[in-house]
């Protein structure tokens, strides 16, 4: 591998599943990228992942999830292989579109070809922690810059599966539950924040309220329900059936406002229920995430 690549000169492969939005953003994608690949319709994670580095023709390529879109600015930067590792998996920010946080989330994310073939992930993990994300098993670069949108709230069950595996995985240290009795001092203070934040956040934009409900349920059910610890969140399909069967009579105020209070009793979480009035002005005085340069690293 050179030294120094263009983002420009990389491949792009897009990975869409059954996100509702998915073909408006891939049309949006061939527009400012048209030399784009993409793997559609490919069950679970690490096969799709590796579908996409199948028909990837260079040693190092960029994917874009389903439901986001790309700001063209990181079509002009450069790599320099002596500032990140290239053998790791390199991910960017990205900017949430219901609540306005800007981290790994969703992000575009840079695949080593031959490290996105080897690894043993989600559905083909072969240790327990891998089985929730990459980021545990696989060497990351985890990045400074955001470079995209995610577009989470197409429909209610879009949403609803975005915040619900983002409050099982901000529950979770290494794949493991935290202990309930000490939870806010256990929990990773950043993830703290994130964690409330997709609770809270996001009532004035459309399907906002069921990104919410996610977060609170996953939180809810990683922490305090001890019957089942296999938090299956890679099973896209099976999120439309956890939402279908835990919300009351499609009443989303009531159901917030119950998970609410008991993650206030029980675990002593500082959930505040924002109206719309107070989801708007706490994007309004977020401060603004400001890029620097393309491989800085996210904490130093």
């Amino acid at each position: 591998m050179a030294d120094r690549v263009r983002i420009s000169d990389l491949d792009f492969v897009y990975i869409s599943y059954k996100e509702p939005n998915k073909e408006e953003n891939w049309a949006d994608l061939l527009n400012k990228v048209p030399w784009a690949k993409r793997v559609d319709g490919v069950k679970g994670f690490d096969s799709a992942h590796k579908a996409a580095a199948e028909i990837a023709e260079t040693d190092f390529f960029i994917s874009v999830d389903g439901d986001n879109v790309i700001d063209e600015s990181f079509l002009l930067e450069t790599l320099d292989w002596k500032k990140t590792d290239p053998k790791a998996v390199h991910r960017w920010r990205g900017k949430n579109n219901v609540n306005g946080l800007v981290y790994g989330n969703g992000g575009l994310v840079g695949w080593p070809k031959q490290t996105c073939l080897t690894m043993k992930t989600h559905e083909n993990a072969d240790r327990e922690e891998n089985r929730l994300d990459f980021c545990w098993g696989v060497p990351h670069e985890n990045l400074h810059n955001c470079y995209s949108t995610t577009i989470i709230n197409a429909d209610k069950y879009q949403a609803f599966t975005a915040g619900y595996r983002e409050g099982v995985k901000m529950s979770l240290n290494k794949g493991k539950p935290i202990d309930p009795h000490s939870f806010t001092k256990s929990v990773w203070p950043q993830n703290l924040k994130i964690l409330l934040t997709w609770m809270t956040v996001g009532a004035d934009v459309e399907n906002g309220k069921f990104a919410m409900f996610g977060a609170r349920m996953g939180c809810y059910q990683t922490i305090l329900e001890t019957q089942d610890k296999n938090f299956n969140i890679s099973d896209l399909d099976g999120m439309r059936e956890v939402l279908l069967n835990y919300i009351e009579e499609d009443d989303i105020d009531a159901d917030l406002r119950t998970y609410g209070e008991s993650l206030r009793q029980r675990l002593d979480l500082p959930v505040a229920e924002y109206s719309e009035a107070d989801s708007r002005f706490y994007r309004f005085v977020m401060p603004e995430h400001r890029n620097r340069g393309v491989q800085d690293r996210e904490y130093k």
